[in-house]
């Protein structure tokens, strides 16, 4: 199989390149890429355009020559053989371009040689190749690792098995102004801490190379705590020869002693809190905690007198003290508002100094002094940012308060605070509790009463119901004859009346109408009442019902001129024939009432689904707060309605207009008919009719505005 090969040929004759290039198929190449070219420019473009395996050139040509060709080859940058293959050459000049960088020459006249040596020149540029690659990969390597060693973070001394130092990385600059030329060449002892003994081990054993030792330590000539690890290391030096030496990594531990040391008084200032949180128990008196609590500080925090007053009004009083003079106690009894002292604390933020100074009250300056009082610090006992009181510790010594003392002693009055408020709170919630057993005793007594009343109540309303029932009873016979007697008077009996006598029958017959209606309401009533939840049902068309009940006021529709309109589902709903016609006459008679002459009524029905009812939410919720949810038991409804074009209702009384004995309005507005349908009525209409609509387990609603007529909305349950 033939070799491929890119030939870049320096040739001006055509022949003779013709003739290197059969050489070179005859010795087996095929040549994948070939150009000839005659110029430097061309030279310079062909080695831009093609990475070439060889180049093949002639001495002399007439514008170029193979000294000119090596120079654009060189400048290229590029590492290609080049063979001279001349005509006529002497020995000179083939030196002179073999110390140019040729790679051979040859004669054109003896071209045997050329094969051997494209092969020989191909095999030593692909050796240079990877030998070039090779250091290229070891000087990136070299730079890679020489990046990573000055970028860790830790300083990192390399030195022989004397501890002269021979290396370091570039953390030397962060520690010695002088960089590497500080440390290089210096022993690592006198290095770090100079003419002083070395502490430690780390650095009085750098001879021993058996064990690693990793201590943390200070040097005279750094600031800061460092972490110093020795690691002994064995490599091949010059010559084969074993040599020895010690990585030392040295850490900044500065601000990890700092944490640590954060912590040790962290954990000292926590036992602090919890001792006195052990002493404030809520099973002593709040004196007794008080006196424990100052007594722990004087042990924990080496205090040597302290007080703790509290907020009375606008003065503050001690409650407790330890380690003060009788002059001092006294003085501080009682602050007023007016002392410096009081309004410091009422700014709830520590205020602290040393020897007494005009913060305090004028006497208790002069007692502080002679306790021999040097440093002082005061912080507010609060919840929030409500102040209670102040707790003061002092010492006689040269002891200063730091800013974390203030914050211990600020942590320690916080809690003082909450078991403050927590005994006042415990104190009214004993009051409070107190309050409401005797509270509890006379809501039981007069639970005991409203039970007695209710008793009462429901005796009187069982013998009222009775009552009504044989009132009415009684009532309905001569009330039906008297009614008969005097319709007989009025159209049968042929008697001649003056017009006077007439209108006196007349008014008694109406007046007898209107208390038959009376009797006939309050039996409906009383039946409600009594039956509770117990009708007759049985499946009726309510639109049918509404015809019955229009035909009963056929008289008073056409003396009025009102147009009464009736559509809508034919569908049986379960119900009381009875009482559901005494609600659609009731409705209807309300309507007729309440529409000027000539107006329009109308009364319709429809099914409804479950889902069909979110869209009466909003009507239906301020008479059923609890709509719809508290009918998903059911899952169809039937919905009637009685609509007219009356006076309408104001929207304050549309809820109450249900209720026992209840008129809208004035008596005046209820019709503009002339008819003797003005009659305001019982009040017990609408009552009835929510009567029965809870007996039905249904619902009954009103839809209205004043001078635009009303809507009244019966929902039955069809299940």
């Amino acid at each position: 199989m033939k070799k491929e090969l890119k030939v870049l040929l320096v040739e001006d004759s055509l022949e003779d390149s013709l003739l290197l290039e059969r050489e070179l198929a005859r010795g087996g190449y095929q040549l994948a890429r070939k150009q000839r070219v005659e110029t430097a420019v061309d030279l310079r473009q062909a080695l831009q355009d093609e990475k070439w395996d060889i180049i093949l050139s002639d001495y002399r040509m007439p514008s170029f020559d193979a000294p000119g060709a090596l120079e654009v080859l060189h400048q290229s940058g590029q590492d290609i053989p080049f063979i001279i293959v001349s005509g006529k050459i002497g020995e000179d000049l083939a030196v002179a371009a073999m110390k140019s960088g040729a790679n051979d020459y040859l004669m054109k006249g003896n071209l045997a040689r050329l094969i051997p040596a494209v092969e020989r020149e191909l095999r030593e540029a692909e050796v240079r190749r990877h030998h070039k690659v090779t250091q290229e990969a070891v000087r990136r390597g070299k730079a890679e690792w020489e990046a990573v060693f000055d970028a860790v973070s830790d300083l990192i001394v390399i030195t022989d098995a004397d501890g002269i130092v021979s290396r370091c990385n570039g953390r030397v600059k962060n520690y010695f102004p002088g960089g590497y030329e500080a440390i290089i060449g210096r022993r690592i002892d006198e290095v770090f801490f100079g003419d002083a003994q070395p502490e430690g081990q780390v650095f009085r054993f750098v001879h021993s190379m058996q064990s690693e030792v990793d201590e943390d330590i200070t040097f005279p000539n750094l600031k800061g705590w460092f972490n110093v690890a020795s690691y002994p290391m064995r490599f091949e030096g010059a010559e084969g020869v074993d040599r020895a030496g010690i990585v030392f990594i040295i850490k900044d531990i500065t601000k990890r002693r700092q944490v640590e040391e954060e912590k040790r008084t962290s954990d000292r200032e926590l036992l602090t809190l919890y001792a006195v949180a052990f002493r404030l128990q809520y099973g002593q008196g709040l004196d007794k905690v008080m006196g424990d609590l100052l007594f722990q500080l004087h042990n924990m925090l080496q205090m040597e007198f302290s007080c703790i007053h509290f907020c009375e009004g606008p003065r503050l009083r001690i409650r407790a003290s330890l380690g003060i003079s009788p002059a001092f106690e006294k003085a501080i009894e009682v602050i007023p508002k007016a002392a410096n002292w009081n309004q410091l604390v009422q700014t709830g933020r520590p205020f602290r100094g040393e020897r007494p100074d005009d913060r305090f009250p004028p006497k208790a300056r002069a007692a502080a002094v002679g306790m021999g009082v040097h440093s002082w610090c005061a912080v507010p006992l609060k919840i929030g940012p409500e102040v209670m009181g102040v707790m003061t510790v002092g010492t006689c010594s040269e002891r200063t308060f730091s800013e974390r003392d203030v914050f211990l002693l600020s942590s320690i009055a916080g809690q003082l605070a909450v078991l403050i408020e927590n005994y006042n709170l415990y104190d009214r919630m004993k009051e409070k509790a107190e309050e409401l057993f005797r509270s509890k005793e006379e809501l039981r007594e007069n639970l005991q009463q409203v039970k007695r009343a209710n008793e009462e109540l429901g005796r009187l309303n069982t013998v009222k119901n009775n009552f009504i029932g044989i009132a009415s009873h009684e009532l309905k016979t001569p009330i039906t004859s008297i009614m008969g007697g005097v319709e007989f008077l009025l159209k049968y009996s042929g008697i001649q009346m003056t017009p006077e006598q007439h209108n006196i029958f007349v008014s008694v017959y109406e007046g007898t109408v209107q208390l038959r209606k009376l009797v006939e309401d309050l039996l409906s009533i009383s039946r409600l009442e009594t039956l509770g939840t117990l009708p007759v049902k049985k499946p009726a068309s309510l639109i049918r019902l509404c015809r019955e009940a229009h035909d009963l006021f056929a008289l008073p529709l056409s003396e009025r001129r009102i147009s009464v309109r009736i559509t809508g589902d034919e569908a049986e709903v379960p119900v009381d024939e009875g009482f559901a016609l005494l609600a659609v006459k009731n409705l209807l008679e309300n309507a007729i009432k309440f529409t000027p002459d000539g107006g329009d009524v109308m009364l319709s029905g429809k099914a409804l689904r479950q889902e069909d009812l979110g869209g009466l939410a909003k009507k239906v919720r301020h008479f059923y707060h609890g709509f719809p949810k508290n009918l998903q038991q059911v899952g169809h409804w039937y919905l009637l309605q009685v609509k007219d074009s009356g006076i309408g209702i104001p929207h304050e009384e549309l809820v109450r207009i249900f209720d026992k004995f209840y008129g809208v309005g004035d008596i005046g507005h209820h019709s503009s008919g002339a008819t003797a349908f003005m009659s305001k009525g019982s009040g017990l209409g609408l009552s009835i009719v929510h009567g029965i609509m809870d007996v039905h387990k249904g619902m009954v609603w009103v839809e209205s505005k004043e001078g635009q007529g009303s809507t009244f909305s019966l929902l039955f349950p069809m299940e």
